[in-house]
């Protein structure tokens, strides 16, 4: 089979495309200046302001995750931005049988406080709480015992069960699960549901886009995207957005002096990554400039870019 490598490298003219002086701050004659416009031209990269590109800022893990998302997206036929997340992502309700909402929450709404806990005997039960304030509280309890409710997260219906005050005299209210439920959808929801940023956070639709295709199935739900992104990370993104044809091995590397990460030693031998020193050493750890992201994009982008780096045992 020949390899596939990615499609925008087909069009090597968005290096011409673009003046290497689109950025106030990126230098004509600069070692990054061709790969940071050929990344702007493609859609990449954005500029940190309508003319600076910040070539020495610190990536974080948010930028890393949208730049995969977007090569994902393009590698799949995609054009322009990326999709937008659904409004109904990070968010809940209770309702009643006939689907009018009782009460609805979000994943960015802290007055609620969800909590959740599973009964610890048989029959297995989900119970699910939110503070309420009093008039919340007052309307939500229902007169004759618990009332028949339904719960959606992210706009899906995952479970049905049964509302009442919580028992300990807090203002909460406490949904519990019918006996017998599957849980399939509400562990599929609410580990979309409990990550979901707010809505207008720059990086909303790229989290979206990286949940519902995949490129998250690796990562803790807890994820620290604010953080700064390291160079194992920038890999690990990197092999999660596009297919393992994308990286033919064009160069020997048979070991590292730091890492024999099977995906480390993928991007080697695809000319990505070079190492930091002229061992080679991967230092994992350390974190990335925009102009060293620009520099690994642009070789993704275009294989006449690659690099050779023979390592042999």
């Amino acid at each position: 089979m020949r390899p596939r490598f990615f499609p925008l490298a087909l069009a090597l003219s968005v290096l011409l495309a673009l003046p290497a002086a689109a950025f106030s701050d990126v230098p004509a004659d600069t070692w990054y200046a061709s790969s940071a416009a050929q990344c702007q031209q493609a859609g990449l990269l954005k500029g940190t302001s309508s003319d600076t590109f910040s070539p020495d800022k610190t990536v974080t893990l948010a930028e890393v995750m949208t730049v995969a998302a977007r090569l994902s997206y393009q590698q799949s036929g995609g054009n322009g931005d990326l999709p937008t997340a659904p409004e109904s992502w990070g968010t809940g309700s209770i309702n009643t049988p006939a689907g009018a909402v009782l009460l609805s929450f979000s994943s960015e709404d802290l007055d609620h406080k969800l909590s959740y806990y599973f009964d610890s005997t048989t029959p297995r039960r989900l119970h699910l709480l939110l503070e309420v304030n009093s008039q919340e509280y007052k309307a939500l309890s229902p007169a004759g015992g618990a009332a028949e409710v339904s719960l959606t997260l992210n706009g899906a219906i995952v479970l049905t069960g049964f509302l009442a005050p919580a028992s300990d005299g807090t203002l909460r209210i406490e949904f519990t699960a019918a006996v017998g439920l599957d849980y399939t959808a509400f562990h599929r929801e609410l580990s979309s549901f409990l990550p979901a940023p707010a809505r207008g956070l720059w990086y909303r639709n790229a989290l979206w886009y990286a949940r519902e295709h995949g490129l998250m199935d690796a990562q803790p739900m807890e994820t620290p995207f604010e953080a700064p992104a390291s160079r194992e990370e920038l890999g690990e993104w990197i092999l999660s957005a596009l297919p393992a044809d994308c990286f033919p091995a064009t160069t020997t590397v048979d070991s590292l002096p730091d890492t024999e990460d099977p995906g480390v030693l993928t991007l080697y031998r695809a000319g990505i990554f070079t190492g930091v020193d002229a061992q080679g050493t991967f230092a994992g750890n350390r974190t990335l400039t925009r102009a060293e992201l620009a520099a690994v994009l642009a070789r993704v982008l275009d294989p006449q870019q690659r690099v050779s780096f023979n390592s042999r045992n």
